[in-house]
Order: structure tokens, then sequence, then C-alpha cells
């Protein structure tokens, strides 16, 4: 198995829209001398990214797909990424050695899911390396696909503790070389703080949006009078809902854990409001302009 990213001569994107279709445009930008091919559902979206240079080949089929593949990275939405993983092992030979990974931002169910079927079906020549690039925008598909998505951002890798040592470093070596800040965490523990710190965001995004949404009165709404700090608060709600629900239910425990703690901490700025007790919520807010402001040092 090659262990050295600078090696390899093909890799294979399935699903080439926001993050596929910036994966390859990032790859060729930085040098990346072998082939990319696009592997999708649609040859028009296909076509779209051909056109934008995103990829050099393009199929529906998966054998064709990757027949030369040395590395795939799975750019789905994270409810089809197992059955994606098994696409893939049905469609490569048992004598042919692939690293597999994705982009999911929920990764214990999705890569216990994938090392158990592995496992069972003894696809000792398929390496798993569960991935999580945190660079995207509320907009999708190739259209909005840019060649500096993952400069400077975070990347987090899973491994497990069957983890290829090998086909975790060229995976880590990927993302690298597209520009991203590698980190690395085991998958449980990057769902609870990935809950906490980005579908939480989205879920009350969503949430603020429908609430102020429904505020009216008889001669207003009041998404008449939303200026800046609104538009930017809410910015995410305007994500795909169909992405963004098959993230919840992905990781369901964990963002109830957030909203549990979330709810405790509402319940206690109302009490604060309730026995007008200023210094309280004084105290909430200077906590929280000292951690936002501290967000700029990270």
């Amino acid at each position: 198995m090659i262990d050295d990213f600078r090696q390899i001569r093909h890799v294979t994107i399935l699903g080439v829209g926001l993050i596929g279709g910036s994966l390859g445009l990032a790859l060729k930008a930085k040098g990346f001398q072998g082939k990319i091919t696009g592997l999708g559902r649609r040859m028009s979206t296909l076509n779209h990214a051909l056109r934008r240079k995103a990829i050099d080949v393009a199929t529906t089929d998966f054998e064709e797909g990757l027949c030369e593949a040395e590395l795939a990275v799975i750019c789905t939405p994270v409810d089809l990424i197992p059955a994606m993983a098994q696409s893939i092992a049905e469609s490569v030979p048992d004598t042919k050695p692939l690293v597999i990974t994705d982009v999911g931002s929920v990764k214990g169910q999705i890569v216990k899911s994938i090392e158990q079927f592995f496992t069972a079906k003894k696809h000792n020549h398929l390496h798993f390396v569960g991935s999580h690039p945190m660079a995207g925008s509320h907009r999708s598909g190739v259209d909005a696909a840019r060649v500096d998505l993952f400069e400077g951002a975070k990347c987090i890798v899973t491994p497990a503790d069957e983890t290829d040592p090998r086909a975790l470093q060229l995976v880590a070596d990927l993302w690298k070389f597209a520009g991203a800040e590698l980190h690395q965490l085991p998958p449980d523990e990057h769902d609870i703080l990935i809950a906490g710190a980005s579908h939480l965001p989205h879920l009350i995004a969503s949430i603020l949006t429908n609430t102020v949404g429904e505020l009216r009165s008889n001669s207003a709404e009041a998404l008449d009078f939303a200026a800046t700090g609104f538009r930017d608060t809410t910015r995410i709600a305007a994500g795909s809902p169909e992405i963004w629900t098959g993230i919840f239910m992905q990781n369901a425990p964990a963002l109830m854990q957030m909203i549990d703690i979330l709810s405790e901490n509402f319940t206690q700025f109302k009490t604060f409001l309730e026995n007008r007790n200023a210094n309280g919520i004084t105290q909430i807010l200077v906590r929280a302009k000292i951690l936002r402001e501290s967000l700029e040092e990270r």
C-alpha cells in the first residue's frame, strides 16, 4: 500500500459538490500530478465539474471509477457514507489495495459501521480512515466549489483502534496537501465536540430564524427589521435541509446532550430576568464576550 501522498497517481472523488469539487480544485492548484476521477449519480453534475476542471474524468460506474484508484474520498451526505463504502468494497477486486476516507461531520457511527462491515466481509485490502475537513458554506454544489476552501481550515482525522497507520498518514497528507491544518481525535470525542461547535449553532440559527419569522404585528413582520446582527447570526440556516437532517440524525446522542446544556443555560438566564438580576446577566455576557474574542487568537 502506498503510504506517501506524493506517490499517489489516481484519486477518485465520490460526490463532486462543494467539498468534492473544492478538493479537486485544490489538488490541481497545489500541483497534484495524478488523475482525479469524479464518481457520481448524474452525468450532468459530473460534466459541470469537468467544465470547472475540478476533475479529469467523470463516470457514474463504480467499477470504472475505482479500477485505477489508490485513494477514494467519499464526499456525500453523512447518511450515505456507509453505503458508499460498501459499494466501493463490492466494486474493487479483493487483490486491489485501496485507502478510503470521507468528509462527514459525524464520525462515531460512520467509522464503526464501515469498520464492522470490512471486518465481517474480510476486506483486508481496504483501509478506511474517517476525516472531517471543517470547511464549507451555506451554498452547495460544484458551482460553490473554491480552490482555497481548505486553506488554513481545520481538518480532523478520526482513526479507530484498527486503523492502519500508513493509511492514516496518507489521509493526513492528503488534507495537508490541500492546505488544511490537521488534528486527530477519537471518533466519539469528535462527535461530542463538533455537536457543540458546529451542529448546535446550525440548529440554533434555524430555530431562531423560524421564531423571528413567525413574529408579526398588525402592521409589520419582525423580519422586515432584520439587520446585520440577525443576518450574521442566522446565515448558516440557509444550508441544505436534507444534508443537515442527516447530520442531526447521525449525531443525535451528542446533539441531545448539547441541547440539554443549552436548555439549562436558557433557564438560568430566564431566572436572572425574572429576578431582575442585572449582575447575573452581566456575568453571562462578559464571559461570552471574552470567549468570543479569544476565537480570534486560535
